[in-house]
């Protein structure tokens, strides 16, 4: 059974992170390409995460079927944002990796909504900067590879 300090640190995670996933997510589409859909620039930064995922992965991703995913993936490759290649292990299964463009419109939203944060940070000092750090590298490792089994 969680301790009490343990079920308030989950209980802070669960009601911070949307909000602050709904806030990232604003500022990486407001750095989009002109012209391309939500969903067209998730699929991008999808691979920019998982280079070389396959289309179900990414259908899994978007919450969408395969067939739609490969609508997108065709949009992506028309518009020289994505390339889809043979898997090396299996060549019926297609691989998705950025073009030089897709990559430089990632990193263009990652770097501007870097800066926005960046700046919503500036009224804590150093110390209070590096406790937070400590906090994440912490909370990395102890939630991004849950060894110990689920709760019933």
């Amino acid at each position: 059974m969680p301790s009490v300090q343990q079920q308030a640190c989950a209980t802070r995670i669960v009601a911070l992170v949307p909000g602050w996933m709904r806030e990232i997510r604003a500022e990486m589409r407001a750095q989009a390409p002109q012209g391309l859909s939500v969903p067209l620039f998730r699929a991008l930064i999808f691979t920019r995460v998982q280079p070389g995922a396959s289309v179900s992965e990414l259908a899994l991703h978007l919450g969408v079927a395969v067939p739609t995913a490969s609508v997108a993936v065709e949009k992506l490759v028309a518009a020289g944002f994505l390339e889809s290649r043979a898997a090396p292990a299996n060549r019926r299964r297609r691989a998705l990796h950025l073009t030089a463009d897709g990559a430089t419109a990632v990193a263009r939203a990652m770097e501007h909504t870097i800066a926005v944060f960046a700046g919503r940070l500036q009224p804590l000092d150093d110390d209070a900067l590096t406790r937070i750090l400590g906090a994440f590298d912490q909370l990395e490792q102890a939630l991004a590879h849950p060894s110990r089994p689920s709760p019933p």
